[in-house]
């Protein structure tokens, strides 16, 4: 259409589709807890899209000033799956009610059970099971790397983001919860060797038992774990330990 040819829609940052639900979720029972008339289809969908777009940077901004404040502790590092845990436990939580009577859980309350959960069933699931659930594992910086992605035989490697970085090179037989043997702090400009041997990056279906390449953010560490498929690794980062 006319007028709409090099309009440029402002990029969804990752877990916008989720914050979006989220959000349309929670309007939805805290209006049926208030006993509240239902919104119309269109007004959640607009709900559900503004929240997609604001929530993300919201809280990517706030942890970011909450990092640059000297005297604070640092940011707590949350992964998207507690994020999902806590909301799906919290409304749960704020939904059971009886019809005409008021609502058994206060919000606060519903709010905080989620939190709980999200921060305790993690770490008793990694417990249980001897290796760390996808809960609790750490964003990786991949992107930060030169001469390790494309490799079939990753070599040398560089940092090229402006804060020291954990690449780790895992051999076959290394995986979660054992770190990369090979896993070198690399400081900003610089680079590590890493030794292959004759092992070949993993590749599903040719080679999917091969060697495996991430980076971490410090000090979580890199590692590997199979794929859903049952073939294949892939790099993880696991939290400090």
């Amino acid at each position: 259409m006319p007028g709409l040819v090099g309009t440029n829609m402002p990029q969804l940052l990752p877990g916008a589709v989720f914050f979006g639900i989220l959000a349309v979720v929670a309007v939805i029972v805290l209006r049926a807890r208030a006993a509240k008339p239902r919104l119309s289809v269109f007004r959640l969908a607009l709900i559900g899209v503004a929240a997609a777009y604001v929530i993300p940077p919201s809280l990517a901004f706030l942890m970011g000033q909450w990092a640059a404040v000297s005297w604070l502790p640092g940011p707590p590092t949350v992964t998207g799956d507690q994020v999902f845990i806590a909301a799906l436990v919290s409304v749960f939580a704020l939904a059971l009610q009886q019809p005409g009577k008021p609502p058994s859980v206060p919000l606060w309350a519903g709010i905080l059970i989620g939190v709980a959960v999200a921060a305790f069933l993690p770490p008793l699931l990694d417990l249980a099971t001897g290796r760390y659930q996808n809960a609790s594992l750490r964003a990786d910086v991949t992107h930060c790397t030169r001469g390790m992605t494309g490799q079939v035989q990753p070599r040398e490697v560089s940092n090229l983001c402006d804060f020291d970085i954990v690449v780790g090179l895992c051999m076959p037989g290394e995986v979660n919860p054992t770190p990369c043997a090979q896993a070198f702090t690399i400081p900003p400009g610089e680079s590590a060797v890493f030794d292959p041997g004759d092992a070949r990056l993993s590749s599903v279906p040719g080679n999917p038992n091969g060697l495996t390449v991430v980076a971490c953010r410090p000090p979580d560490r890199p590692s590997r774990w199979g794929n859903v498929t049952g073939r294949g690794y892939r790099g993880v980062c696991l939290p400090p330990g």
